[in-house]
């Protein structure tokens, strides 16, 4: 009996699926882990600029912040600030 391994006869279960799914058009459309919800600032209402990842907000070139605060009812919220509101939202808080 060959010793042959489960994952080298179908890669396609361990890793899932190889490709992006398509739409009826061909266009690929990418995973929900990638796709850019738009986010504008809570503090002024700016919107955040186009970028491919949410990273790419937090990075020096845009400067973009996410805070967690709790809301009235206890639950967690996550909030974007542009670089002007952040760092106004920064010197209010108390160290």
């Amino acid at each position: 009996m060959s010793a042959t391994r489960r994952d080298s006869l179908y890669p396609e279960m361990l890793d899932g699926p190889t490709s992006a799914p398509s739409t009826p058009s061909g266009h690929t459309i990418p995973p929900e882990s990638e796709q850019r919800v738009s986010h504008r600032c809570v503090d002024c209402s700016t919107p955040a600029p186009k970028t491919e990842t949410n990273y790419t907000l937090i990075s020096s070139r845009y400067g973009w912040r996410l805070t967690r605060t709790v809301d009235a009812n206890g639950r967690r919220m996550m909030e974007w600030r542009c670089p002007s509101c952040y760092t106004r939202h920064r010197a209010k808080r108390p160290l």
